[in-house]
């Protein structure tokens, strides 16, 4: 079930994140994060590379 825009969190950590869609985080529930950033935060780039490392190494198996 998709949840409505409006009832994400807000997100204003990071605005590259893969998981911010306009100001708000798709990712989590909650961002109040007690140490002030985002630990969950991830750059487009940096996760397709994540990504990428990923199904290479199940490929190996």
């Amino acid at each position: 079930m998709k949840t409505p825009v409006v009832d994400l969190p807000n997100c204003n950590y990071h605005g590259d994140c893969f998981a911010n869609r306009e100001g708000k985080c798709i990712a989590l529930t909650d961002t109040n994060f007690k140490r002030g950033y985002c630990p969950f935060y991830k750059n487009e780039d940096k996760l397709n590379t994540q990504r990428k490392s990923e199904k290479k190494s199940k490929s190996k198996q």
